[in-house]
């Protein structure tokens, strides 16, 4: 462990402290140092560090993360035996940094965000934004995220406190019209709501919901900013409302929009919302044109910031197009790209790359000078902190204008003591044709039921059975053996498991069955028990790595899934036995014909991204409420 002094840093000591453990190093006394570091403070936005023998500065501006980075880089030197060492640095961007997903399900628990802040504070982002749908505490409102493990008050303010601690602004990001699904399930939430997850607008009630929800966090958090929500209101209007009247959905948005905004700035908070309504959105991107008319455009707040958000587009004439035509909303656009960790049980990092570079140019090129990694984490399958590579190529390209794959890698070990080929190269349990540059077979074929088959289409033509037994034992080696991904890659490691004999169970299942054949059947028989036991083994290093990283709620969900799937294997062998006994007996679900989930002939592909979660993979059929199936499917 290295002994480093650090002088004219008495003001930032309290973060530099926080970091000790993760760098390796020691703070002492300049007698003791084996380095001895200046500390200066500029009036311009930079990291500028020099290493020369065992002394060596730090000349920094613009907060507290611009040191951090800088020290980083500082100590990253030292570790690769380096006695010369010189890097000056000017950020592209005033503000960088995650939006975690801490609502659909799992919430992060405090232990696991102040890690993930000393990870990225080295890194040099500034920006850590909580997204929490009912997973926040407020005051008089019990069921308001009742069982969904939000956060009370205090834990974000001490998450707040540590945040400042290491130049990071922790902000709140809530919603304030709809994604609001699982506070409104409750009875006693049914005057707010228009429709399943939608907020009832132009509503007295409504709108003293709201006033609290602001109130609790403008309390809570330190920062004056607050991200207000308003995306993807697809149903607006669509349900109570339009039984009382009707009216153009643009202008009840804006009516609703400035209700809020008011609100807002009563709390002294300056608001930011997703922008997506303002354009002919889709689920991952944007349209070309506004909609918007002279009259509306006119009555949208000037100082209500737009947050830009596109995930997929690979082109960078896309952003700046997009860019170009947020002038229309406001003056100071923020960009917030993604972090591909919501479609199954790995990141996608060649979505993520391909994606990225050409938004963060574009947003370079125009001026942009606020940037968001959001971090959605729609299923919950993925351990969010595998992550912090993409926020990495976030911050190399805020501070160096470029991607270089092998400088960031370089830097993700140091920072994280992980390999970042080992992260990047998860995501080929998602690709098991070996072709494919897009899938998130982990998902389907996982959820995929051995008996009803949906997603045999999907494992036809592929000898899974070879992939992934050749992936799970290059992995036998691979991923990090302590520390905080440990347990991220054991549940990884367990998912090919699985896989190796249940990705295309089912078709094998069936083309025994269908061509009568017994010595197939039997071996299928003996197959279903070695299934179980690794979904056994599945489940439990899920849960293990669950409580590790989230507070316990949600992970009843993967329970249900689990034994669902454990159990239909209990079944397969039900219906063999009863064929073993009688020659005669049909099994109905394999007497029928196996097709496409999505029929679209001409563009099938082996393997593909689908969107469904658990239920719609596992079953068409219903779970007894439209609300139970939202939540499964």
């Amino acid at each position: 462990m290295i002994k480093i002094c650090f002088l004219q840093a008495e003001e930032v000591i309290d973060g530099i402290k926080l970091l000790t453990d993760d760098l390796r190093m020691e703070i002492t006394g300049e007698s003791n140092a084996d380095i001895v570091i200046d500390v200066y403070n500029a009036s311009e936005d930079l990291t500028e560090v020099k290493l020369s023998g065992n002394r060596g500065y730090i000349k920094y501006g613009g907060g507290r993360a611009r040191l951090f980075r800088g020290i980083g880089l500082i100590c990253e030197a030292l570790e690769h035996g380096k006695t010369e060492f010189y890097k000056k640095e000017k950020p592209n961007f005033i503000t960088n940094g995650p939006m975690i997903d801490v609502s659909r399900n799992a919430v992060l628990r405090p232990g696991i965000v102040k890690a993930v802040m000393r990870k990225i504070a080295l890194m040099g982002l500034n920006m850590f934004m909580l997204y929490t749908e009912d997973t926040y505490e407020i005051e008089n409102r019990p069921y308001f995220g009742h069982m969904r493990g939000r956060y009370t008050r205090e834990e974000i303010r001490d998450m707040d406190e540590y945040a400042k601690k290491l130049g990071i602004e922790l902000v709140p990001c809530i919603q304030t019209l709809s994604h609001l699904a699982t506070a409104l399930a409750w009875n006693c939430m049914e005057k707010y709501r228009d429709t399943h997850d939608t907020l009832l607008v132009e509503s007295e009630k409504t709108y003293e919901l709201i006033d609290d929800m602001l109130k609790s966090v403008a309390s809570a958090f330190s920062s004056r900013r607050v991200h207000i929500g308003m995306d993807e209101a697809k149903f607006l209007g669509g349900g109570r409302y339009r039984e009382d009247k009707e009216c153009p959905r643009m202008e009840i948005f804006v009516n609703h929009l400035n209700r809020v905004t008011d609100i807002v700035k009563k709390y002294g908070l300056c608001p930011m919302m997703w922008s997506d309504m303002f354009f002919a959105a889709t689920e991952t991107s944007y349209g070309s044109e506004t909609g918007i008319s002279e009259d509306v455009l006119k009555r949208i707040p000037r100082d209500l910031r737009q947050v830009f958000w596109s995930y997929d587009a690979e082109d960078e004439s896309f952003y700046s197009e997009l860019i170009k035509k947020h002038e229309k909303l406001c003056d100071d656009l923020i960009f917030a790209g993604g972090i591909w960790t919501w479609s199954g049980f790995c990141p996608a990092y060649r979505k993520t790359i391909a994606a990225t570079l050409p938004a963060l140019s574009a947003c370079i090129k125009n001026d942009v000078k606020e940037v968001i990694a959001t971090i959605w984490h729609n299923g919950a399958e993925c351990c969010l902190i595998t992550s912090l590579l993409g926020l990495l190529i976030f911050a190399e390209i805020d501070y160096n204008g470029f991607y270089d794959e092998e400088s960031v890698n370089r830097r993700f070990e140091f920072i994280c003591r992980a390999s970042a080929d080992d992260i990047l190269d998860m995501e080929k349990a998602d690709l098991p044709d070996g072709v494919s540059k897009n899938g998130n077979a982990t998902r389907y074929l996982l959820y995929n039921d051995p008996l009803i088959g949906l997603l045999d289409k999907n494992a036809e033509g592929i000898d899974t059975r070879k992939y992934y037994s050749s992936l799970l034992n290059d992995n036998n080696t691979r991923g990090a053996s302590s520390g905080l991904f440990r347990k991220a890659f054991k549940l990884y490691r367990s998912v090919i498991s699985v896989l190796e004999l249940k990705a295309d169970f089912g078709v094998r299942l069936k083309k025994a069955y269908d061509g009568k054949d017994k010595a197939g059947l039997v071996e299928l028989y003996r197959e279903t028990f070695e299934i179980q036991k690794r979904i056994k083994i599945l489940r439990e290093n899920h849960r293990d790595a669950w409580h590790y990283y989230n507070k316990p709620f949600g992970f009843e969900m993967f329970d249900m899934y689990y034994g669902a799937l454990y159990n239909r294997f209990d079944t397969v062998r039900y219906h063999l036995d009863n064929l073993k006994n009688n020659p005669d007996y049909r099994i109905e679900e394999l007497e029928e014909e196996r097709l496409w989930l999505f029929y679209n002939p001409a563009a099938q592909k082996s393997v593909q991204r689908i969107n469904y979660r658990f239920g719609r993979l596992y079953t068409p059929n219903v779970y007894g409420t439209c609300f139970c199936h939202y939540l499964l499917g």
